[in-house]
């Protein structure tokens, strides 16, 4: 059973949050956890909530919250005059940086950004378009880090795993639109890799427990509350869709055979090294986010379809 994550059911303070990348699916579960906190603290002063995205979604917005405070991105230099001391950044971790100056004008004094565990998992990879987005990942940390830290600024940066919801996410999401249209997957090998997904709510409650906390490290590996195979990930999917398993396996030697013959071609080189992938373990210990801030994953689950 899943258990929420023992903090505090508002920043604490009353104090004004900002969520840069308001309307991605990660960015709309922040929203909902800020909303009801909110509305749980009938004994604190109500937090305001400003919500910022490249695209505002008037449906989103409605749904969520009608006391959230919107804006489209970019804002104008010099045009901000608004205190926001806490910050939540789930957009991409590099454009954190395209928006130093609102939140200086904003007067931040917390923020908590999102980056992946892929800083680490792709660092390596044969494919030259997933070794830049490590590469990518590794320069964002680092920049946004110092220049917190020059401001006094308390930044913290958490890895996820793997994100789900079944529903909006390009992982499992995926796999279940493929077995849909389909009726099997395809995987390579045993796909005995291992894998711990975590799903965007307990990334929204993490984000919000930060918030809480004065003393923490830079950053933290979050992943989720269960381990499995790749395969049994993918049989599990199958049982939500109330669909027999059916995987087929596609041996090694042709996945790598694939990989020589198409590993130059930017669009498909990545391809070969998913499926590679799948046999390799992409596991993170999460013990200094629940010591630090409580967290606790849930165990890999999903919205059922009916019969």
């Amino acid at each position: 059973m899943h258990r929420e994550p023992h903090m505090p059911r508002s920043s604490g303070t009353g104090d004004a949050v900002g969520v840069l990348g308001a309307t991605s699916f990660v960015g709309q579960a922040v929203l909902e956890r800020l909303q009801e906190s909110g509305a749980a603290d009938g004994d604190r002063p109500v937090a305001p909530v400003w919500a910022f995205s490249r695209n505002c979604m008037p449906a989103v917005a409605r749904r969520i919250s009608a006391g959230t405070r919107w804006h489209q991105l970019p804002i104008a230099p010099g045009s901000w005059h608004a205190s926001i001391p806490h910050w939540i950044a789930v957009c991409p971790l590099w454009a954190v940086s395209e928006h130093f100056p609102l939140l200086e004008a904003a007067g931040a004094r917390r923020l908590v950004a999102l980056s992946s565990t892929s800083r680490s998992t792709k660092r390596d990879s044969p494919a030259a378009s997933e070794r830049a987005l490590a590469a990518r990942l590794a320069a964002a940390e680092e920049r946004v880090l110092e220049w917190a830290a020059v401001r006094g600024i308390r930044a913290t940066i958490l890895r996820p795993t793997m994100i789900y919801d079944g529903i909006h996410d390009q992982n499992v999401a995926r796999i279940a639109r493929f077995i849909r249209r389909f009726g099997f997957y395809p995987v390579a090998g045993t796909a005995n890799g291992l894998r711990q997904p975590v799903h965007r709510d307990d990334i929204a409650a993490a984000c919000h427990a930060v918030l809480a906390q004065d003393r923490l490290l830079d950053s933290y590996d979050i992943s989720g509350g269960e381990t499995l195979t790749y395969r049994d990930m993918v049989r599990r999917i199958f049982a939500s869709l109330n669909r027999t398993p059916r995987l087929i396996t596609v041996p090694m030697p042709l996945v790598k055979a694939a990989a020589a013959i198409i590993g130059h071609m930017p669009p498909l080189e990545s391809l070969p090294t998913m499926a590679i992938r799948m046999n390799e373990d992409l596991v993170f210990d999460h013990g200094a986010a629940s010591r630090d801030f409580g967290f606790q994953p849930r165990v890999f689950s999903l919205p059922s379809e009916p019969d």
